[in-house]
C-alpha cells in the first residue's frame, strides 16, 4: 500500500469515529464541559482567595519625616509604594512610638531632620526602626523593607557625591557660575543614573537561586487559572481511554472490527484512524479550555506556541496509547470502561491533577518527597509538568522536550504491549 492510499484509508477511519464522538452527549459533556466548568469554578474561587490574602496581608508602620529634603521624601515616597505597609504619617516621634507601645503599629519608621543635608556632605546618616518587641519576628521584616526602601537614596548619594568631587577639581566647573554648576552637576547625574538603571534591569552578574539539593527553585503561580486549567484539562482528557477502549472491543464483539480488518486494507490503518480521532478531541479540547481560559481569565499560554502544540500531541498520543494498552488487558467493553475510569480517577490524582487542592500552587510533581517520585511514574504528571514550564517559567521547545520524549515513550510502551496481547479476532 502506497503511502496516499494509507492515509486515505487512515482519515476515513478518524471521520467515522469524530462523527460517532461527536454525536454522544455523554461524551462531549465529560471531556469538554465539565473540565470547562470545573476549572472556571475552582479558578474562580482561588483567584478571589489570593486576592483577599493579599489584601489583608498588610503591616501597620507608623512614619515620621522629619526631613525637609530631596532624599527624606523620596523614601516616603517608596514606603508609601509598598503594597504590604499600612503606612501612618505622624508629626510626633512620640505619638508613632506610643503606637508602637500600644501594639497598634509593628514599627515607627523615624527620618531624622538633616538627613538629605548628612547625604549631600558624604557624612554617614541614620534612618530608625522602632519595633515592636512583643511582635519582634514580624516586625523584623520591617527592617529588612527598609533596607531595600533606602538603598536608591544611598546609590544616589553615593553618586551625586562622586560627580560633586570630580567637577571641584575640573577648571571649567570652578570658572562657571552657579547655574552653569548646577547644570553640569544636573547633566552628569543623569547620565549616571541612567547607567545606573540599565545595570539593575540587565545585571553583569545574574544570581540563579538552588534548592539545597541542587534543583531549581519552584516558581509558584501567580495566576491560579495556569494550574487549574491544565490539571482538569488532563485530567478529564485521560477519561476518554475508557471511551476508547470500550469502542474498540464493542466493535470487537459486534464483528465490526472484523469486517473492517477484513477490508483490503491494512490493520495498522484502523488502529491508527482510531488514534488519530482521539487526538484530535484533546487537542480540541485543550483549545477550548485553553482559549476560554486566555481570553477571559487572562491566563498566559506561554512564548512558545510550538511547544504547547508539541506538549498537546504528546499528551494526546499518550491518552490514545492507553487506550490501546487497557483495550489489550480488558476482556469486555463494560470491563475497558471501567477500567478506564478507575486509571482516570488514580492516576489523576497521583499525577497531581488535583495539587491546586493543597493551595501551595506546587505541582506534586515538583513537591519534593515519596509523592513527587510516585507521581513521574505517570502521564499526567509530565503532561503538567510541560505545561507549567510553557505558562510559568516561560520556557519553549528546548525546556519542554524532556517531558514530551517521556509522553512519547508512555506511548510507545503501551502500543508495544498492546500490539503484543490484542487479537482482532
Amino acid at each position: 500500500m502506497n503511502i496516499s492510499r494509507f492515509l486515505q484509508a487512515t482519515w476515513s477511519t478518524t471521520w467515522k469515529d469524530l462523527q460517532i464522538l461527536v454525536k454522544d452527549r455523554g461524551f462531549i459533556a465529560v471531556i469538554f464541559f465539565l473540565p470547562l466548568i470545573f476549572s472556571m469554578l475552582f479558578g474562580t474561587v482561588y483567584q478571589r482567595a489570593g486576592q483577599n490574602n493579599q489584601e489583608n496581608l498588610t503591616f501597620p508602620v507608623a512614619l515620621v519625616n522629619q526631613d525637609e529634603g530631596a532624599y527624606g521624601q523620596q523614601i516616603t515616597n517608596i514606603l508609601e509604594s509598598v503594597a504590604v505597609l499600612d503606612l501612618t504619617s505622624f508629626d510626633s516621634l512620640e505619638d508613632a512610638r506610643q503606637k508602637v507601645i500600644d501594639s497598634q503599629a509593628l514599627a515607627a519608621i523615624v527620618i531624622p531632620a538633616n538627613l538629605t543635608e548628612q547625604v549631600n556632605a558624604y557624612q554617614q546618616a541614620e534612618v530608625q526602626v522602632i519595633i515592636d518587641p512583643t511582635q519582634e519576628q514580624i516586625a523584623s521584616m520591617v527592617t529588612g523593607i527598609m533596607k531595600e526602601v533606602v538603598s536608591p537614596a544611598i546609590v544616589q548619594g553615593e553618586i551625586a557625591y562622586g560627580i560633586r568631587s570630580l567637577l571641584e577639581d575640573t577648571p571649567l566647573y570652578q570658572q562657571a557660575d552657579d547655574a552653569t554648576r548646577g547644570a553640569l552637576a544636573a547633566q552628569s547625574m543623569a547620565v549616571q543614573m541612567a547607567q545606573v538603571q540599565k545595570m539593575m534591569s540587565d545585571p553583569w552578574i545574574e544570581v540563579e537561586t538552588k534548592t539545597s539539593q541542587g534543583k531549581d527553585m519552584v516558581v509558584i503561580a501567580t495566576n491560579p487559572f495556569t494550574l487549574i486549567v491544565p490539571s482538569f484539562t488532563v485530567y478529564f482528557a485521560f477519561f476518554m481511554v475508557g471511551s476508547m477502549s470500550a469502542e474498540l472491543l464493542k466493535e470487537k464483539r459486534q464483528g465490526t472490527l472484523r469486517r473492517l480488518v477484513a477490508a483490503p486494507v491494512a490493520r495498522t490503518t484502523v488502529i491508527a484512524g482510531k488514534m488519530v480521532a482521539y487526538v484530535i478531541m484533546v487537542i480540541m479540547q485543550v483549545l477550548l479550555l485553553f482559549g476560554v481560559g486566555s481570553l477571559a481569565f487572562a491566563m498566559p499560554l506561554g512564548k512558545s506556541f510550538i511547544g504547547l502544540l508539541l506538549v498537546i500531541i504528546a499528551t494526546g498520543l499518550a491518552v490514545t496509547g492507553m487506550g490501546m494498552f487497557i483495550t489489550s488487558l480488558a476482556k469486555t467493553d463494560r470491563q475497558a470502561d471501567t477500567i478506564g475510569t478507575v486509571q482516570g480517577f488514580v492516576l489523576g490524582a497521583l499525577g497531581g491533577c488535583f495539587s491546586f487542592a493543597f493551595g501551595s500552587g506546587v505541582l506534586m510533581s515538583k513537591g519534593g518527597g515519596t509523592m513527587e517520585i510516585i507521581s513521574k511514574f505517570t502521564p499526567q504528571a509530565h503532561s503538567l509538568m510541560a505545561f507549567d514550564t510553557l505558562m510559568n517559567l516561560g520556557g519553549g521547545i528546548t525546556q519542554v522536550l524532556p517531558q514530551v520524549l517521556i509522553l512519547l515513550g508512555f506511548t510507545l510502551v503501551f502500543l508495544l504491549v498492546a500490539s503484543w496481547r490484542f487479537r482482532y479476532e
